[in-house]
């Protein structure tokens, strides 16, 4: 994997071409934290009526959390939320888990978060976003990317950036004349969506001349 130091302070990976993704695993690593926290906190005053008492050892663990770096720390944000963190504190451990996930890079894990995040969050339309971007450039699963990017755009059809998400998704599985169409339409909401994002725009030039992508 080719890395890249992102805005963040995380990285982003090249494409297995060799092909800048642009920014997309740099939107993985810190919107999908966003959203995480987002979808957490959504539910966090509905979970604490009639949750039981915060156990000792969830508190320690959530400090631990917080600590500990790497896998160390990631365990102990899971053993924080399996013990019955107090619901106030659980997107502070969600998004601190995300972190540490993203920081060992281990996207499996970050997506299980994510597919938590839009079960707390259907209606957050980032959260599906993330969770999109995280199976499309972090796990190479486009087919499986678009159902969430679809979603996202139902959700925020006015957003260019994710239609244009969904664009790629589309022409990385294949579906060309559509992956045209959803671009078309990125462009049409904003002219500038593609700028600085030359992977996009490989992948749209490519459908339009109907060649696979990437």
């Amino acid at each position: 994997m080719i890395l890249s130091v992102d805005g963040w302070g995380g990285q982003r990976a090249a494409p297995h071409n060799g092909r800048s993704r642009d920014a997309s695993i740099g939107l993985v690593r810190s919107a999908s934290i966003v959203c995480i926290a987002t979808a957490a906190a959504s539910l966090a005053a509905a979970d604490g009526r009639g949750a039981p008492t915060e156990t000792a050892a969830a508190r320690e663990q959530a400090r631990l959390c917080e600590r500990l770096p790497g896998a160390s720390g990631a365990a102990a944000c899971q053993q924080a939320l399996a013990l019955g963190i107090a619901p106030p504190r659980r997107a502070a451990v969600r998004e601190q888990l995300a972190r540490h996930l993203v920081a060992l890079e281990d996207w499996d894990a970050l997506a299980e978060l994510l597919r938590e995040s839009v079960t707390l969050a259907p209606q957050d339309a980032l959260a599906w976003r993330r969770l999109g971007l995280t199976l499309l450039f972090a796990l190479h699963q486009p087919s499986e990317a678009l159902a969430a990017l679809d979603q996202a755009v139902r959700l925020a059809p006015a957003d260019a950036e994710t239609r244009a998400d969904l664009a790629q998704a589309l022409a990385a599985s294949g579906q060309l004349q559509a992956a045209v169409a959803a671009f078309d339409e990125a462009l049409r909401l904003d002219a500038a969506v593609l700028d600085g994002r030359p992977a996009a725009r490989a992948a749209l030039d490519a459908a339009r001349r109907g060649a696979p992508w990437p």
